[in-house]
């Protein structure tokens, strides 16, 4: 059971419990909550839901729901009982308004203005002694069926964004851009390796210092160490922010040891532990170091049943996008147009060959202008793109800008006071001045669009059959 008087220790203790397989001795099977289970708790590998007492807020009803229903959810559907007592304000609230508005079948937190407004309709509606029963079931539909409109023509108006301003603007889903995002690159295992190299070729041993098989480990240092990342933490960008404080602190105490972890699970279910995601200061300082100054030279090997065996020539450069929106990626070239769509797979599991030479330059000069017709065609893209982005965001300032002047100017020509219409005029001017700003820098913005490409591997890898040596 989880409730406000549970320390946070407990808390973490007993999600730890629930998230285990069944049949382990320390699973717990059923998990009683209060209103706080919803606070910083996620529940992804629970797929039912029982809501004993239903809040009129739908926001906390989507927030109760989100615990289960999230990223991370492998069961295929989620169940969700509400208990409701027939005969009660409770009962009518939830057939005549939350179940029509769609709370429990489909998300729509995105409309939290219109939400916040049912919540409190639903108050006035329920807390009023002058409502008869017929009257209040009336009021209910109606609110159901204006928040039902309102909310159909905030999704509507989002839909056919592309359509005001004449442009056609992707419309991903938060599911699809988690998946654009994720790379093998920045996957625990590889963040772990980085940090592992950084830790051995910075402090010049080969010391282990990430200790424990299990995902939640513990960072060992001796005071030197930790001197020695102190320094690398001091040539990050200044940050207020709390992980970076309680990580100069560290460096800075007396203490050899820390609990650590690179899974987000184990993360979640020991709070006190650092997460050494990408932007822990840890990780950041492993990837400044090992940044490399000139492409790297390399001869490796590969098990593959999905490309032909062989030799093959390849290279890997980072393109860094500029513009209005940066961005960062790995492009691969390669000998063989097969080898070049796989190469990124291909390395994943590949190891270096001691016994493997390097072709000539030439080979690699001839992968270079491999290299460089594929960033000209993508040049020309990105800075077609970019300037598609900026125009639609011009067009959108210069929208919410005369919306907002004109309001102001509303407010100035209804002035009575001449204090107030001064304050409105120069409030004008600020809107005003901040528009011209804005609007300056999407214009840099749009002449601004440009791939910064860099070498970063050159080498050849060779591919045989899985299960030959």
């Amino acid at each position: 059971m989880i409730h406000g008087d549970v320390p946070d220790e407990d808390r973490t203790d007993i999600r730890r419990r629930f998230a285990l397989p069944k049949e382990e001795a320390d699973a717990l099977d059923v998990l009683l909550s209060s209103e706080v289970g919803c606070e910083g708790l996620d529940f992804q590998f629970c797929d039912f839901l029982i809501n004993y007492d239903l809040p009129w807020n739908p926001m906390k009803i989507e927030q109760r729901i989100g615990r289960i229903d999230r990223y991370g959810q492998k069961s295929e559907t989620v169940a969700i009982v509400n208990f409701v007592t027939p005969g009660t304000v409770d009962a009518d609230i939830y057939e005549r308004c939350l179940w029509r508005i769609g709370v429990f079948q489909h998300a729509i937190g995105g409309n939290e203005e219109i939400l916040g407004e049912i919540t409190q309709e639903l108050h006035d509606i329920a807390e009023s002694f002058n409502l008869t029963a017929e009257d209040r079931e009336k009021r209910l539909r109606q609110l159901a069926d204006n928040g039902i409109r309102r909310i159909r023509e905030d999704q509507e108006l989002e839909s056919k964004q592309a359509e005001l301003f004449g442009l056609n603007i992707p419309n991903q889903t938060w599911q699809q851009e988690i998946e654009a995002a994720e790379s093998y690159w920045l996957s625990p295992p590889a963040i772990e390796r980085c940090v592992s190299s950084y830790l051995t070729s910075r402090l010049g041993t080969e010391t282990e210092f990430l200790l424990g098989e299990k995902p939640l480990k513990t960072l060992r240092l001796s005071q030197e160490a930790r001197a020695t990342l102190l320094e690398d933490f001091k040539r990050l960008p200044r940050s207020t922010e709390t992980v970076s404080r309680e990580w100069e602190k560290w460096l800075k105490g007396g203490q050899p040891t820390l609990a650590v972890t690179f899974d987000q699970e184990a993360a979640t279910a020991n709070p006190k532990a650092p997460h050494l995601s990408v932007s822990h200061p840890l990780v950041r300082q492993a990837a400044g170091s090992l940044q490399l100054d000139e492409p790297a030279y390399a001869s490796l090997e590969v098990q593959s049943g999905e490309v032909p065996p062989g030799d093959y020539r390849f290279a890997l450069y980072r393109w860094k996008k500029h513009g209005v929106k940066l961005d960062e990626t790995l492009v691969a070239v390669a000998s063989d147009p097969v080898i070049e769509n796989a190469v990124l797979i291909l390395l994943q599991s590949a190891s270096e060959t001691q016994h493997g030479k390097l072709p000539p330059q030439a080979d690699f000069d001839e992968l270079d202008a491999q290299h460089y017709a594929k960033w000209t065609a993508a040049q020309a893209n990105h800075i077609a793109d970019n300037r598609q982005q900026v125009e639609h965001r011009i067009q959108s300032l210069a929208v919410s800008h005369r919306a907002r002047s004109k309001a102001i100017g509303d407010q100035i020509g209804r002035a009575t006071n001449d204090k107030i219409r001064l304050m409105k005029q120069s409030e004008l001017a600020r809107a005003n001045a901040d528009f011209d700003r804005r609007n300056a820098d999407l214009q840099q913005a749009a002449s601004s669009g440009d791939i910064h490409a860099t070498a970063v591997v050159f080498g050849t890898i060779t591919a045989t059959k899985k299960g030959n040596q």
